[in-house]
C-alpha cells in the first residue's frame, strides 16, 4: 500500500484513492467501505490503530459516499490546478461545506497536515470527513502550484518535488515502467 501513498500531501493521496482516474476499469475503487476508510487513514499516518478502529466501526454507506464526494471534489480542484486551470466553485463550495460541521463545534483542529480528533471524533463521520475536507482546503492554500503534477498515464495527483522540478510519473515503477515498456513495443 505504500505505493498509494505518492502524492506528497494527504489531499492529493486522497484523491488518488481509485486505481486509475484516466481510463477506470470496473473496479476502480479502493475506498469501498468504513474499513477501507480506516486502513487508509492509518497507512497515511493520519491515524492510529485506535483512531483506525474506530473509522472502520462507522455504519453505513451515507459516510463512505460522502468521503467519495470529498475525495472528488478534492480530485477536480488539484487535478485542475496541475492543468494550470481554475478549479470550479462548486468543488470548493462543497469542502467548505463539509469542513463547517468540523470548524463549527472545534470537532476538528490541524496539527500541520494531521488531523488531531478525540476518539469520539474519529467515530463521528461528519467529524471525520470534516477532517479530511479541511486538509484539502488547507492544500488548496498552501501546495505550491507551479509543482503540482497529474501523471498523464494515470492522472494521479503529486507534488513535484526533484530538484529540476521535471518529474513525469506518479511512480517510476509503476506508471514509468508501464510507458516505456508501451513505447518499447510500439518500436518493435
Amino acid at each position: 500500500m505504500p505505493e498509494h501513498f505518492i502524492g506528497g500531501h494527504p489531499a492529493l493521496d486522497l484523491a488518488n484513492t481509485v486505481f486509475d482516474r484516466r481510463e477506470p476499469e470496473p473496479d476502480n475503487e479502493l475506498l469501498k467501505s468504513a474499513r477501507d476508510i480506516g486502513n487508509w487513514f492509518k497507512a497515511s499516518g493520519l491515524a492510529g490503530a485506535r483512531q483506525a478502529a474506530a473509522v472502520s466501526g462507522i455504519a453505513g454507506e451515507p459516510f463512505v459516499d460522502r468521503i467519495h464526494e470529498v475525495r472528488e471534489a478534492s480530485a477536480e480542484i488539484f487535478g485542475a490546478i496541475a492543468a494550470d486551470k481554475a478549479p470550479t466553485a462548486a468543488a470548493l463550495g462543497l469542502l467548505f461545506a463539509s469542513a463547517a460541521s468540523g470548524l463549527a463545534d472545534n470537532a476538528v483542529d490541524l496539527d500541520g497536515t494531521k488531523p488531531r480528533l478525540s476518539l469520539a471524533g474519529w467515530r463521528d463521520p461528519d467529524v471525520v470527513t470534516a477532517a479530511l475536507a479541511m486538509l484539502s482546503i488547507e492544500g488548496f492554500y498552501t501546495l505550491p502550484r507551479e509543482r503540482l503534477r497529474s501523471c498523464p498515464r494515470c492522472e494521479w495527483l503529486f507534488l513535484d518535488t526533484s530538484r529540476g522540478g521535471k518529474r513525469r510519473w506518479c511512480s517510476m515503477q509503476i506508471c514509468g515502467n508501464r510507458e516505456k515498456v508501451s513505447r518499447h513495443r510500439e518500436h518493435a
